[in-house]
């Protein structure tokens, strides 16, 4: 009978801490976790009143990469939870090279970073998916020691509960990261018992429509959030160029010389002039897109990374926002503190900014107006 309790109470204490992580948007989750993502901030955001993380411990920095990406480790105080935060865009005119980086490659392949180092990685199932070449090298560099850390915390710990979150372009690599954790799951790197819950926070476009279908999925009933002030610019980018190559293979436009053939020949020859000059823009759109933002960058990029070899861009640049949508709408409140400043083209995107929406729009209390949050944060 005491054996029988023994093994009930282990079987409760293993039920509740698989438990602990849930799918969906939280409020309160989300908040700590601009919490944490604060503290990667440079010194350009030291106004910035989002206070301090509550709940989590840091336990490990990792070093800067060449391109200027960071990660922290955090681990809950009361859970078995770890976080992994994602640092975004610096001052630094390295960290902007990334962004700027913006050509496609197939989400499928071999990254020759040096004479060292080849990151094969594997994002979608999709052969027509793309992924932004940029993000896909920081996030290359940063797994380097984000599964290490990983396995250690599995092993040592045994923490099966991780929180990937981003802001900006961390949330960018974010995206990515949990699309690469997966491959290592499948391919039993780590650990298949592992649940991963991603937020990407003020997350620009990752890839195109066929890579968002995959992460879509693979993280679908909640288990990949993406949080977006409708104020923001920058989810807005990177710029997509949509041509009528990106439609799935069945589609009207595939066989259009076959579709027109029954025409007569004026017909046909004003439909084929009009299909034309449908056609051309997006394509030389496309073309330039991956001449200025691949083979261009690449050059600037190469002195950071001297033996990186430039990959085979794919030939799209559909970009597409991705993720479980939380749309944070701003009102007249929030026009008050945050107003359009032509010297500041970032005030709507800053994390206090995404932290007081949130508290606003999802914990304010109707009667008083006060957010539930609010004595936490006073304590700041």
């Amino acid at each position: 009978m005491k054996r029988l309790a023994i093994i009930l109470i282990a079987l409760l204490f293993c039920t509740a801490s698989e438990a602990q992580l849930k799918p969906g948007f939280d409020a309160n989750e989300y908040l700590e976790l601009l919490r944490l993502s604060r503290q990667q901030a440079d010194t350009a955001l030291k106004k910035d009143k989002t206070p301090l993380p509550l709940n989590y411990t840091r336990i490990y920095r990792s070093p800067v990469g060449p391109l200027q990406n960071r990660w922290d480790l955090w681990v809950n105080k009361t859970q078995d939870i770890a976080a992994i935060s994602i640092r975004g865009t610096t001052s630094s005119a390295t960290s902007w090279l990334e962004n700027f980086y913006a050509a496609m490659v197939p989400a499928q392949g071999k990254l020759h970073i040096s004479d060292t180092t080849d990151f094969k990685y594997h994002l979608a199932d999709n052969p027509r998916a793309a992924v932004h070449i940029g993000w896909l090298l920081g996030m290359a560099d940063l797994s380097k020691t984000i599964v290490p850390q990983i396995q250690q915390l599995y092993r040592t710990k045994h923490i099966k509960s991780f929180i990937i979150v981003g802001h900006s372009q961390g949330a960018a690599i974010a995206y990515l990261l949990r699309s690469h954790l997966d491959y290592l799951q499948r391919t039993k790197v780590i650990a298949a018992d592992i649940t991963f819950k991603t937020y990407c926070s003020a997350p620009p476009k990752p890839g195109n429509l066929y890579y968002a279908y995959d992460y879509e999925f693979l993280t679908r009933n909640g288990w990949g959030i993406a949080i977006t002030n409708a104020y923001d610019w920058v989810p807005q980018t990177p710029l997509s160029v949509q041509t009528i190559n990106d439609f799935n293979t069945l589609n009207p436009f595939s066989n259009i010389n076959e579709a027109l053939a029954k025409q007569s020949f004026f017909i046909r020859l004003y439909l084929k002039h009009v299909y034309n000059r449908i056609r051309k823009p997006g394509m030389r759109a496309q073309e330039n897109s991956e001449k200025y933002l691949g083979h261009t960058i690449y050059k600037y990029i190469k002195k950071q990374l001297p033996q990186f070899a430039e990959p085979e861009y794919a030939t799209t640049n559909d970009y597409v926002r991705c993720g479980t949508p939380v749309i944070l709408m701003p009102d007249d409140a929030y026009n008050q503190l945050f107003k359009n400043d032509p010297k500041n083209v970032f005030v709507h995107h800053l994390f206090y900014a995404y932290y007081w929406l949130t508290q606003h729009n999802y914990l304010q209390n109707a009667e008083t107006g006060v957010t539930k949050d609010s004595a936490a944060s006073s304590k700041q």
